[in-house]
Formats: structure tokens, sequence, C-alpha cells
């Protein structure tokens, strides 16, 4: 299928966006509220922290003030049996302070474990809901993926960047190894091996690389490659910043050897086999379906973490910004300002009009109050 303008002109964006935009309203509907609260419960405690200091500064001013006077009234009447009731009076005073500091730490300390647990309940519920949405209803996002082999089992990490919002996922994939014969069935590398009868001499063999197990990948603006074979003996690391003709080739068996710096070598490399090497990995990395689970682990903003610190409505300002300007070039290709239509190409010719009303949007951002009246404007409504 394809999505079209109201005019028949493609979208840049190849997804349903008022879709996504139904989905962004019912988020924002739902974490802004729980963002709030847990800003409230974190004032409070804030507060009450303040105010236990005040108190628990002016019990210690008003102790060291009574002992003072005390001391003094004691060497007014030096008598012993006055000196018998000073010790009396000093112990019951200072008790009697201590006790009262100790009660207000306790009320403290328990009104403060019970707030953490509240905002820490509602910071996995912030997280529990952008964790579907931030994988896939944000565009043109920057990725990096690191994915390795360990403990019979394929794991990665995947962070997600736009514009000082980035985010984390824990990936498992459904593979326990992958091999490299998964992704081509055959590609081999030129190494040097020694030949001959009589004279040992140094010769260009193609080493089949079809079995090496992959143990790790990353890929961002480059793309990073390393094998191992099964013993562990012997491993190939490869690196392609641009053209896969600018690659990196590495084989490491008793020493390393830098294939694509020797003379002999380098035209032995099959390039193309490599550049469909690395395209049906990340093809493979980049599709869902091979994923058996994710998890988002972490949202930060400007390197600090933004459901800690508070800071999830401005994470959502910078996805609203993305998603406003989707919203003005459909308003620009569109006849009507009062309706956010696209359409959608069937295979089979048929075309479906999907939209939703300015109003309806305009409605229901509002009623969230002046963090809505703010979105209204950047998804430039106003």
């Amino acid at each position: 299928m394809t999505f079209v303008f109201q005019n028949s002109k493609e979208m840049p964006i190849q997804k349903n966006f008022i879709d996504d935009l139904n989905n962004f309203l019912d988020l924002v509907e739902k974490i802004l509220p729980i963002e709030n609260k847990a800003i409230e419960l974190n004032s409070q405690m804030k507060k009450e922290e303040e105010i236990f200091e005040k108190e628990s500064s002016v019990l210690t001013k008003f102790s060291n003030e009574l002992n003072d006077s005390q001391e003094n009234l004691f060497k007014k009447y030096p008598f012993e049996i006055v000196e018998k009731c000073g010790g009396t009076i000093k112990e019951f005073s200072m008790g009697c302070i201590e006790k009262q500091k100790e009660q207000m730490k306790i009320v403290l300390d328990d009104l403060t474990s019970r707030s953490k647990d509240e905002v820490d309940q509602m910071a996995e519920q912030i997280r529990t809901e952008l964790e579907p949405f931030l994988w896939s209803r944000v565009y043109n996002v920057n990725k990096t993926q690191l994915i390795t082999a360990r403990n019979e089992n394929v794991n990665g990490s995947i962070k997600i960047d736009i514009s000082g919002l980035s985010y984390n996922y824990d990936v498992t994939y459904n593979e326990v190894t992958l091999q490299t014969k998964k992704f081509i069935s055959d590609i081999s590398i030129p190494i040097w091996s020694k030949g001959g009868l009589i004279h040992k001499e140094n010769r260009i063999k193609k080493l089949n690389i079809s079995e090496y197990i992959i143990k790790r990948i990353y890929n961002n603006d480059d793309f990073q490659l390393d094998l191992e074979n099964k013993k562990g003996t012997k491993r190939v690391n490869i690196k392609v910043t641009d053209d896969i003709r600018h690659a990196s080739i590495i084989y490491i068996d008793e020493a390393a050897t830098d294939i694509t710096s020797n003379e002999n070598l380098l035209p032995q490399v099959d390039f193309y086999k490599l550049e469909e090497l690395i395209r049906v990995i990340k093809e493979y990395v980049d599709n869902e379906a091979n994923i058996a689970s994710k998890t988002l682990t972490s949202i930060e903003i400007d390197e600090k973490d933004a459901i800690a610190s508070n800071e999830i409505f401005d994470s959502i300002k910078i996805i609203t910004s993305q998603y406003g300007e989707i919203v003005s070039e459909i308003l620009n290709n569109g006849f009507t300002k009062d309706e956010i239509i696209i359409k959608e190409i069937m295979k089979d010719g048929s075309r479906n009009e999907i939209f939703i009303s300015v109003d309806e949007i305009t409605n229901r951002l509002s009623a969230l109050g002046v963090e809505g009246l703010e979105l209204i404007d950047l998804l430039n409504l106003q």
C-alpha cells in the first residue's frame, strides 16, 4: 500500500500518520497527568524535608541555649543538692528534644518512602506507555544498533536519537546463534597460506567463512562485523565507513593481517558478496519479526534521565514538533484546514481516505491545560 496526501502526492513518510497521531494523543492524555502527579509528589517531599530541616535546626538551637542557661544557673547555685537536680533536669530536657527529633524523622522517612514508591510506580507506568510508541511512531531518527552473541543468546541494545532526545532498548533475537551462511550461502576472504612441497612459500588462499559465527554487529553511520570460527581460534573483523570498496577487513589467526591494506590480497576480495552480506544482515537486525523481546531501558533528554528529572513533557515536545512538520505538509497538500486528511492506496488501486478533525485534536489537548495548548501550537494548529 502507498500513502499519499489529499492531492495524491506521495507522502515522504510511508506510514498511516493519522493512526500514529491518534496514538500520540492517547499517549499524551495518559502520561502527562501521571508526570504532573509525580512532580507534585516530588515537590511535596522537598517541602517536607525543608520543614524537617528547619524544625530540627530550631530544636538544636533551643537545646544549645537551654544547656547554656542551665549551666549558668548551676554555677550561680553551687550546691550539691542543686547539682543532683541539675543532672536530672539536663537528662530529661535532652531526652525530650532527641525524642522529638526522632519522631519527626520517623514521620518524614515514612512519608518519603511512601511517596518514592508511588513515584517509582508512576515512572514505570510512563515507561510502559512510552515503550511501544517510541519504538515505531517516531520518524527520521538516528539509530545505533549493537548486537552481540554470548551465553547461547543473540542480544542487542538499540539507541535511538532525535533532536537531543535519546532512548534505549534492550532486545533479544529469536536465534540462539547466527552463522554467516544464514545471510549468504558462500563467501570467502583471501589470506596468506604456506604452500609448496619442498620450499614452503606464502601463497594466497581463499578462506571460506560461511561457517563462521557472528559475534558482534555494530550498525550506525559505519558498520562493523566481528566473526569467529567455531573453535574461537580465528577471527575476522570487518568495518565499512562509507563506500564498500573502502572497507577494512582484518583476519586474526596467530597474528593479525590487514587484508584490505595488502596490495596482493586486496584484489582478491569479493566486494560484491561482502556488500550483499552486509545488506542482508542490516535487513535482519531491522526486521522486528526477528526480535523475540524488547524492553525500553532509558529515556534521556540532553543526557539526563527524562523520567527521573520529570522532563517527559519536554521529550514529548520534541516529538510533537516533528509531528507538527508533517501536519503542516498534510494541510498544505490538502483542500481543507478543518481536517487532517491522507489517502491510502491499496494494491488493487482502491483508495481509502483517512482523517481526523482539527477540532478533535485541539479539544483533546486543550483539556490538558497549558501544556496541551503548547502542544497544539507545536502541531501548527493555532
